[in-house]
């Protein structure tokens, strides 16, 4: 029987009993079911009063799961869009305070299981000098895979009106000159592992601090990672127009069903990529149509 909350978000933390009991533990008989209960409720109790204490509003019925967090905002390239004050914050685009142990443990509690890292390996045998100046990589980079989730930020305008967007809005892909499209968020978890030779296990993001990333980074002690076809490359990704003041507050949402703002983004990028396609040449012969007015909500790219 495990009573006390740091044993139970252990074991939510990392899906494995074997990380809260020791594998050896002998059974322990059943409680009977008014005391179970009563423990229950009050297991329930503890852990929501963690979320509490973390800021940490989970619906699960809605299926989300929302930080308080503040735009980071930095010059330069961003490798994560969500940090712990402690991380990375010259590459980061927003921070909170909520702890990443239990913030992984709502997303747990939220239904999300833990995915795959992407992984690295040498190509063998390796493309020629002359393959690599031209572009070849000697790298075969498998991608994460596992299950998806969605992310949205809300926050206040001058005026105290609210503004929300999806992540993807406020993310610019260098490459395309054009607001990230295309990418899928998965789901890691983190890990457990100790800082130090001989030393128990911990819950590394806790101590690193980092918690969404935008590129590939291993190991994987961060809890979800970008899906993209240039997420190698951690010089790519800056800020779009469409990112508030430094120090703006923020409420940061995680989502396992994708939310109605997404699938509108969507539609809206594979209709206007459809547009965009060029025409043959029966077509280019034909009088040119008027275009449609632009979108006012489209971003406006990266800075």
């Amino acid at each position: 029987m495990m009573t006390s909350l740091p044993a139970v978000l252990s074991f939510v933390f990392v899906s494995c009993a074997s990380c809260c009991i020791g594998q050896d533990q002998k059974p322990v008989p059943a409680l009977p079911k008014s005391a179970a209960a009563a423990e229950g409720q009050q297991l329930a109790g503890d852990i929501q009063a963690q979320f509490a204490k973390e800021k940490i509003a989970i619906d699960l019925k809605a299926g989300t799961v929302t930080v308080p967090a503040v735009v980071i905002a930095p010059p330069d390239a961003i490798e994560y869009l969500l940090i712990h004050r402690k991380g990375k914050k010259h590459e980061a685009l927003f921070f909170t305070d909520s702890k990443p142990s239990i913030l992984n443990a709502a997303l747990l509690l939220l239904g999300l299981e833990p995915g795959k890292n992407a992984t690295f390996r040498e190509k063998t045998p390796p493309p020629s000098l002359e393959e690599i100046e031209k572009g070849a990589d000697p790298i075969e980079i498998t991608p994460p895979a596992g299950q998806e989730f969605f992310m949205t930020v809300t926050w206040k305008d001058d005026q105290g009106k609210p503004v929300v967007h999806c992540i993807e809005d406020l993310v610019a892909d260098l490459t395309a000159q054009a607001p990230l499209a295309n990418a899928q968020w998965i789901f890691l978890g983190g890990r457990m592992a100790p800082l130090y030779r001989n030393e128990p296990e911990v819950y590394v993001a806790d101590f690193e601090g980092n918690i969404v990333s935008l590129c590939y980074l291993t190991p994987d002690n961060h809890l979800g990672t970008m899906k993209h076809e240039r997420a190698r490359d951690d010089e790519n990704w800056t800020l779009t127009e469409n990112v508030p003041a430094r120090g703006t507050e923020v409420q940061f949402t995680f989502h396992k069903h994708k939310p109605e703002l997404v699938q509108q983004r969507e539609a809206r990028l594979a209709a206007e990529a459809k547009l965009a396609v060029p025409k043959g040449p029966a077509e280019a012969a034909r009088p040119s149509e008027p275009q449609k007015p632009s979108d006012p909500q489209r971003p406006d790219g990266g800075r």
